[in-house]
């Protein structure tokens, strides 16, 4: 069914009194938080306060950052410790989603504080919801235990994601969505299992993306629709409803992006290689795991972070409601 975020924060308090029976158990925690990739994004209108609608099948896939959380003494500020690859290219101060989840999740002195450690692999700026992801998974750590599936628990959780991004909603209930409006209506997909190779072909701006997007450029709901019926019936992706509206509009905001695309798909013609959203990651769909390797292997070859993936479920009791 569609859900539509809660307003305000009323759903969201009782969720900051109490902490995960995981997580008492344990001093650290470590989960993943799943890269999303958008099979197919299109563009169906824009909203008074100035944000896009738009309807999108996500996938989530087996690239990911590893988030963990430990307690410290009541009232000490929640901090951060950033490790990984790509560490580097995060940043550590209060503007990183991690660290907003939890001031979104605890309130009061004499709650306990929280450090987090953040493993990053998932490449930054490239369109991979890699922020959104580990906030996701911070929410995760941080929830109060509640009976699984109970819908009240999941709204509230979801409104807090809204409140911190329009892709954190996603990335919390996992798996593969139908998504709308800005990101806030989520329909679960069930499907099995796809296999792709994912490259980054460039960094992206989403907001100098969208200031470039013309309206000519819009498709509509079709295709992303299209693609969600097949796959809710056992149908593979078809190909030729990936794809993204905002892929050349992404080209024209960064040259060095449009680029990247080009090179990677002269150097592999045979596979058709898709934007995801506003870029600059994108993926091709294989037949099989050797053919993801394959693919990757090309797309390295070129000069390319890239990696063969699959698509990962839903976490257990984080569905939609």
């Amino acid at each position: 069914m569609h859900l539509e975020l809660v307003e305000g924060w009323a759903a969201s308090r009782s969720l900051r009194t109490e902490w995960s029976l995981e997580y008492t158990r344990s001093r650290v925690i470590y989960i993943p938080a799943y890269a999303k990739l958008n099979l197919a994004l299109s563009i169906i209108g824009r909203r008074p306060d100035g944000r896009h609608d738009l309807r999108s099948v996500v996938v989530h896939v087996d690239w990911h950052d590893l988030v963990g959380v430990e307690r410290t003494p009541p009232g000490s500020p929640p901090s951060l410790v950033l490790t990984g690859e790509r560490g580097a290219d995060t940043p550590p101060d209060g503007s990183n989603l991690v660290l907003r989840a939890a001031v979104a999740m605890i309130a009061g002195p004499d709650q306990p504080g929280v450090r987090f450690a953040l493993e990053k692999r998932i490449p930054v700026a490239a369109g991979l919801g890699g922020g959104s992801a580990d906030a996701a998974a911070a929410i995760r750590l941080l929830a109060p235990p509640e009976p699984r599936g109970e819908r009240r628990r999941l709204e509230a959780l979801l409104a807090v994601a809204g409140s911190l991004g329009s892709d954190v909603p996603a990335c919390l209930a996992g798996g593969t969505l139908l998504v709308g409006g800005a990101g806030e209506r989520l329909d679960r997909l069930e499907h099995r299992e796809v296999h792709l190779a994912v490259a980054v072909a460039g960094r992206s701006s989403t907001a100098a993306t969208f200031a470039a997007l013309d309206p000519s450029e819009w498709r509509g709901p079709g295709r992303p629709e299209e693609l969600a019926r097949r796959l809710r019936a056992g149908e593979p992706p078809d190909p030729a409803l990936c794809g993204s509206d905002l892929e050349a509009a992404a080209c024209r905001a960064n040259p060095r992006l449009a680029a990247g695309l080009a090179g990677l798909r002269a150097a592999t013609p045979a596979a058709p290689w898709h934007l995801t959203g506003s870029g600059g990651a994108c993926f091709a769909l294989a037949r099989g795991p050797g053919e993801a390797r394959r693919l990757a292997a090309a797309a390295v070859a070129t000069g390319l972070p890239a990696r063969a993936c699959r698509t990962v479920p839903a976490p257990a009791g984080w569905g939609v409601p």
